[in-house]
């Protein structure tokens, strides 16, 4: 339904929005915007339906509801940019650390999976706010994820060398290895 109302809006110019830059490492995204209000099934009030592309030319524009009409596009998509870090981090919960894999267990069993993947998503929260505190740059759950990974690598090839070669050589080796890795985090 919203893409016949965007081909039926192809006469309408798109507002052209840029939002803040999410680190330092990226510039500020602009986007193409268009907004249709209208209603929506089980709600009572109008909605802004917020058609956006990345280009005039996309193909494929992004739709975002918002039920509070008096925001701007502007201050909606700032929202919702806000917001996504927090869906990165649930996928993660469900994905990475495996809050979605409990099927069919007993109460007792998921009481037990949920506090486990708390702790460990608390540990990573943990290791996310100590590098914030040294201002060390802007992470994700998944560079703490990778980097906690790394961590045990090392740890095990230093445990399977330790026969065979000096602490210092097998350091120098491992950090020779391991110094290319762009997402690691000091």
């Amino acid at each position: 339904m919203l893409t016949n109302n965007n081909l039926a809006l192809r006469h309408k110019h798109y507002e052209q929005i840029t939002l803040d830059a999410v680190d330092d490492k990226h510039k500020a995204p602009k986007y193409y915007t268009r907004v249709i209000t209208g209603c929506l099934e089980d709600i009572a009030e109008p909605v802004h339906a917020i058609i956006s592309k990345r280009r005039p030319g996309d193909k494929f524009p992004k739709y975002f509801a918002c039920t509070d009409t008096s925001l701007s596009v502007e201050q909606a998509l700032r929202y919702y940019q806000k917001r996504w870090p927090v869906e990165v981090d649930n996928t993660y919960l469900k994905n990475a650390l495996g809050l979605g894999d409990f099927r069919q267990q007993s109460f007792e069993a998921t009481q037990k999976w949920f506090a486990v993947v708390m702790l460990a998503i608390n540990y990573l929260q943990y290791r996310m706010a100590l590098a914030y505190s040294k201002n060390l740059p802007k992470s994700s759950l998944a560079d703490f994820i990778r980097q906690h990974r790394l961590e045990h690598f090392q740890n095990l090839l230093r445990t399977v060398m330790q026969p065979f070669a000096p602490a210092q050589q097998i350091e120098t080796c491992l950090q020779d290895v391991f110094s290319v890795s762009p997402w690691a985090i000091v």
